[in-house]
C-alpha cells in the first residue's frame, strides 16, 4: 500500500518573505564579505610587513649606537681652534642623566608629550593627521613620535615616501623594546639639529647661550626645544620673533601638560631671549685644513668627521691671528695696485625698491647677541654677475617638512630674499651694498646695506683705476646708481647717521705665509692664502713656485762649504754668454737691474742680488753641490740640475723654504716642521704624539756664514726694510721671471718666516712688483708683532768661525792704519796678510786674480 502524505518527511519551511527575510539576506552577505575582506586585509598587511621586513636594520643596534662626534683640536694655548665634523652640524654627546629635568620636559612638549606613555606609535594623531592633509588647502602636518622620529634619522633616511613611513611604523615597536624610553630621548636630543651648523643639545646651547646644556634656564630650554621643527627658519640668531613664537608654544604645553608650574612659565613667556656674545671667528682655516687633510689620510674621514678624535696642534692662536691679517693687508695693498675690476654685479633699481622691504623685515627680525648692533644686508647674492654664494657650512642635507612646506607658500622674491645673508655691523665690515646715489658736485657715493645707508668719498677711491683706464678724476667715473659694490665699514655711527666706508675689493692675487719657531720647529702660522672660503686651496703646503732669489743663500752656502771661497773672494759681475753644458743651450744672464758693476764680493753680490755671479758660482761648484746642499738643508721638492738652479728656477713649497732657512738660522740642524703634535681617539687613548727629532745636517760654521751674507741683504739690500725691527735679522727676497712669483724669506734669533705672492694662474704681477714690494711687507708686520716685548738677540756663533777686521778695499788683515769693519770666515780661510798703509803701491794692485780669489 501507498503511505499517505500525512506519514512522509514534514516539508522544509517556506522562505521568509517581507523586508525582515531581505535584511537578513543582505547582512550575511555583507559579513561574508567583512570575513573576506578581513582575511584579505590581513593578507596583504602580512605581506607588506613581510616584503617591507626585508633588509631593515636591526634596533638592537641603537644599543651601542656611537652618535657622530665633532672632532677638536686645541692649539698651543690650549684653545679649541678647529672643529672637524659632519654635514648635519658640530655635535658634543651629553649624558641625559645630567641634564635637569625642565630641559628633558621641553622636549617632550614640544614634540610628543605623551612619550612615556605610548609604546612609539600614536594612532589618534596619525589618524588626526591623516584626515587633516586630506583636506585641501591645510598645511601638512605629521604625528611622529620622538621615537619615530629617532628611527627615520637614525636607522633610515629623511626621504618623504609611504615605503620609508611603512618601514619606520615597523621598526619604531622593535626600538621601544630595545632601548628605554631615555635611551631613546637621549638619542634623539643628541642627535637633532639646531640650525648654525650645531646638531646636539650641547653644541647649540654652547652657541646661543654660551653655557653647557645642563645650565640651560627653562626658557633658553624651550627656545632649543622649539628649534629643532625648523633649524633654519626659527633659530633665535636667524629670527628671533618666530624663536620667541615657537618659545611661547613651548611653554604654553610644558605647563599645560604639568610639565613645569604655571607660575615659571609665565615668567618667561615676556621675557627676551638673550643671545650669548657671537663666539670668535676662527682663526688659521687654512692651518685646521692641513691638519684635517693629514689626519684624513692617516684615519679615514669617518673617523676624523664623526670620531670625536682630540687633536693638539702647534698653532698659537695669537700669532696665527697676526699672520692672517697680515696676508689679508698685504695682498690687499698689491690688488689696489693692480687696480679696480669694477662692481660684483648689478640690480635695477625698481627691483631693488620690491626686494628692500622683504630684506628689511629679515634685518629687523634677527638675533642680536650680546654686545652687538644691529645686522646689516651683504647683498652680494643679488649681484647678476657674481657666482652664487657657497652653501652654509653645516646645514642640513635635506629640509625639515615644515621648512619644505613653507617654502612651497613663498613668493621668488621672497625666496630670494631669505637667501640674502647678514652681517652683525661692526668696524671693518666688508658687505656688498647697492649703490643709490652718486654726485660728483660733493664727490660722495651712498650705498644701501639695508637698514643702513654707507657714504663714501671720493677721496678713498682714487686707486680705483680701470684695466685700460686712466685714474679716476670723478665718482661717476668709478660707480654708478644701481651697480652692487663692496664696501668696507670704517666708522659705526649711531643711525640714523650714515656709516663712514670705503670701496672694497676681494683680490684675485693670492699669498701665503708660514712661521716656524726654530728652537723646537713649532709652525706656529700658516696661511694659505687670502680668503679659506672662497679658495681652500693651500698654497703654504700644496703649491710651489719657483723661489727666484730667495733660493741663491744655498748656492752660497754650498761655495762656503766647498772651501773654496768666502765671503770676501770677489766674482765678475759682467755679462757673458754661457753655454750650459747641462742644458746644451747657450743664454745670457741679466741682473734685475739691467746694470753690471765689475768685480765685487760675495757679500756684495748677495745684497745686490746679482744674477750673474750666482751663474757663475754654480759653475765653479757644480749644480749637483748645491741641490745636495739645499736637499740637507730641507728643501724636498725636485730641483733643475743646471745651471738655471742659480736663478731659482726650481720649484719649492713655502713650508720646505721656511724649514729650509730654519736649518741656516739653527746653524745647520734640521728637523721636521711640525703642525700636529698628538693625537687621541675619543676613548683617552694616544695614538700618535711628535717630538722634533734634530740632526746635524750643515756644517753650523757655513750655516753661520751663509746667514752673516743674508745679514747684509737686510742691513744694506734689498731687504733694508727690515731694520725696522731693530735687532740682527737675516733674509732674502726673490723675484722670479716676469714677477710671476715674488718671495722674502727671513729670520731672527726667535722667529723663521717665508712669504710669497703671486697669482694661482701664474700670471706676471708686473714690474714694479718685487720680493721687497709684496711679499715683504706681509712678513714685517707679522715680524713686528711677534717680537713685541722679546728682547733682540744675536745669532749664537758656532765653533769654527773666526771672526777678524779687514780692509774692505784689500781685502787683507786691517793693521792699526787702515779703518776696517769685521768680517767672518771658516777658521783656517781668514787672511793672513795686512793691508799695506794707505798711499802704498804694489804691483799686484795692476791685476785682477782669479781661481781661489775671484771668478
Amino acid at each position: 500500500m501507498t503511505p499517505s502524505p500525512s506519514s512522509s518527511t514534514p516539508p522544509a519551511p517556506a522562505p521568509r518573505s517581507g523586508p525582515g527575510g531581505r535584511l537578513w539576506r543582505w547582512t550575511k552577505r555583507l559579513l561574508m564579505l567583512a570575513a573576506v575582506a578581513g582575511v584579505l586585509l590581513v593578507l596583504v598587511c602580512a605581506g607588506v610587513y613581510f616584503y617591507f621586513n626585508q633588509g631593515l636594520p636591526s634596533a638592537e643596534a641603537l644599543r651601542n649606537y656611537a652618535l657622530p662626534q665633532v672632532t677638536k683640536v686645541r692649539c698651543a694655548d690650549g684653545s679649541v681652534c678647529a672643529e672637524y665634523f659632519l654635514p648635519q652640524g658640530r655635535r658634543t654627546v651629553v649624558n641625559i642623566e645630567h641634564l635637569p629635568p625642565h630641559v628633558r620636559n621641553a622636549f617632550l612638549a614640544a614634540e610628543d608629550a605623551d612619550f612615556y606613555k605610548h609604546a612609539g606609535l600614536d594612532f589618534f594623531g596619525m589618524t588626526r593627521a591623516a584626515v587633516k592633509n586630506l583636506i585641501p588647502g591645510s598645511r601638512k602636518s605629521g604625528a611622529s613620535t620622538l621615537t619615530q622620529q629617532v628611527v627615520k634619522n637614525m636607522l633610515l633616511t629623511p626621504e618623504r615616501s609611504l615605503s620609508r613611513k611603512i618601514r619606520e611604523w615597523i621598526l619604531t615597536p622593535r626600538v621601544e623594546q630595545a632601548l628605554t624610553k631615555d635611551q631613546i630621548l637621549s638619542l634623539y636630543i643628541n642627535q637633532v639639529y639646531y640650525g648654525q651648523g650645531r646638531s646636539g643639545i650641547e653644541e647649540a646651547a654652547l652657541y646661543y647661550f654660551g653655557k653647557h646644556a645642563e645650565k640651560l634656564s627653562l626658557g633658553e630650554a624651550a627656545v632649543l626645544a622649539g628649534t629643532v621643527q625648523s633649524p633654519n627658519r626659527i633659530n633665535p640668531e636667524r629670527n628671533i620673533v618666530k624663536a620667541k613664537q615657537r618659545q611661547r608654544y613651548v611653554l604654553g604645553q610644558m605647563a599645560a601638560h604639568g610639565f613645569a608650574p604655571q607660575a615659571e612659565v609665565d615668567k618667561e613667556l615676556e621675557k627676551p631671549i638673550v643671545l650669548a656674545p657671537r663666539p670668535p671667528p676662527e682663526q688659521g682655516l687654512y692651518y685646521a685644513e692641513e691638519i684635517r687633510r693629514t689626519l684624513v689620510a692617516r684615519y679615514g674621514e669617518e673617523a676624523v668627521l664623526s670620531g670625536g678624535l682630540r687633536v693638539d696642534i702647534a698653532m698659537e692662536p695669537k700669532l696665527q691671528a697676526v699672520a692672517d691679517d697680515s696676508v689679508r693687508k698685504g695682498l690687499e695693498a698689491v690688488d689696489r695696485r693692480q687696480g679696480y675690476r669694477g662692481p660684483v654685479g648689478t640690480i635695477d633699481l625698481a627691483r631693488f625698491e620690491r626686494l628692500k622691504p622683504l630684506l628689511a623685515r629679515q634685518v629687523e627680525e634677527a638675533g642680536r647677541r650680546q654686545k652687538e648692533g644691529a645686522s646689516v644686508a651683504d647683498l652680494t647674492s643679488l649681484a647678476q654677475t657674481e657666482e652664487p654664494p657657497p652653501a652654509v657650512a653645516g646645514a642640513p642635507v635635506a629640509p625639515t617638512p615644515t621648512e619644505e612646506a613653507e617654502d612651497a607658500t613663498l613668493s621668488p622674491d621672497e625666496k630670494l630674499a631669505q637667501g640674502v645673508a647678514l652681517a652683525p655691523l661692526v668696524e671693518g665690515l666688508r658687505v656688498a651694498g647697492v649703490v643709490t646715489q652718486v654726485d660728483d658736485t660733493t664727490k660722495k657715493a651712498r650705498v644701501d646695506l639695508v637698514g643702513r645707508m654707507a657714504e663714501i668719498p671720493f677721496a678713498s677711491v682714487t686707486w680705483a683705476r680701470q684695466k685700460g683706464k686712466s685714474a679716476p678724476t670723478k665718482m661717476s667715473q668709478v660707480m654708478k646708481p644701481g651697480d652692487i659694490v663692496r664696501v668696507r665699514v670704517l666708522r659705526v655711527t649711531p643711525a640714523p647717521a650714515l656709516l663712514d666706508a670705503t670701496l672694497d675689493q676681494v683680490p684675485l692675487v693670492q699669498g701665503g705665509l708660514v712661521v716656524i719657531r726654530p728652537s723646537d720647529r713649532h709652525v706656529v702660522a700658516l696661511v694659505g692664502g687670502y680668503d679659506f672660503a672662497r679658495s681652500p686651496y693651500n698654497r703654504a703646503t700644496q703649491a710651489r713656485r719657483q723661489p727666484g732669489s730667495s733660493f741663491k743663500p744655498f748656492i752660497y752656502g754650498a761655495a762656503l762649504g766647498s772651501g773654496r771661497f768666502t765671503p770676501i773672494t770677489t766674482v765678475n759681475d759682467a755679462p757673458e754668454a754661457i753655454r750650459d753644458p747641462y742644458t746644451g743651450k747657450t743664454w745670457k744672464p741679466q741682473n734685475y737691474d739691467r746694470t753690471f758693476e765689475g768685480p765685487m764680493t760675495l757679500r756684495t753680490a748677495l745684497t745686490k742680488s746679482k744674477n750673474t755671479v750666482s751663474v757663475r758660482i754654480i759653475e765653479a761648484i757644480t749644480p749637483v753641490a748645491a741641490i745636495d746642499f739645499a736637499n740637507r738643508a730641507g728643501i724636498r721638492s725636485p730641483l733643475p740640475e743646471n745651471l738655471t738652479l742659480a736663478l731659482g728656477t726650481g720649484e719649492v713649497s713655502m713650508i720646505e723654504a721656511a724649514n729650509a732657512y730654519a736649518t741656516l738660522q739653527s746653524n745647520g740642524r734640521y728637523a721636521e716642521p711640525l703642525l700636529l703634535l698628538k693625537v687621541t681617539n675619543a676613548q683617552g687613548k694616544v695614538l700618535e704624539e711628535h717630538q722634533p727629532a734634530f740632526e746635524e745636517k750643515l756644517p753650523p760654521a757655513v750655516a753661520y756664514l751663509t746667514t752673516s751674507l743674508m745679514r747684509s741683504v737686510v742691513e744694506e739690500g734689498t731687504a733694508r726694510a727690515v731694520t725696522e725691527l731693530h735687532r740682527p735679522a737675516a733674509g732674502k727676497t726673490g723675484t722670479a721671471n716676469e714677477s710671476r712669483d715674488t718671495w722674502f724669506s727671513g729670520y731672527t734669533a726667535d722667529w723663521v718666516a717665508s712669504a710669497w705672492v703671486g697669482f694661482d694662474d701664474h700670471s706676471p704681477l708686473g714690474g714694479s712688483e718685487t720680493g721687497g714690494r709684496a711679499p715683504l711687507p706681509i712678513w714685517l708686520e707679522f715680524m713686528r708683532a711677534a717680537h713685541e716685548g722679546l728682547p733682540a738677540r744675536e745669532f749664537e756663533v758656532p765653533p769654527g768661525v773666526v771672526q777678524v777686521r779687514i780692509d774692505p778695499a784689500t781685502g787683507l788683515l786691517a793693521g792699526n792704519s787702515v779703518p776696517g769693519r769685521l768680517e767672518s770666515f771658516l777658521e783656517g780661510t781668514q787672511p793672513t796678510a795686512e793691508a799695506p798703509p794707505p798711499g802704498h803701491a804694489s804691483e799686484t794692485d795692476f791685476f785682477l786674480q782669479e781661481g781661489s780669489r775671484g771668478l
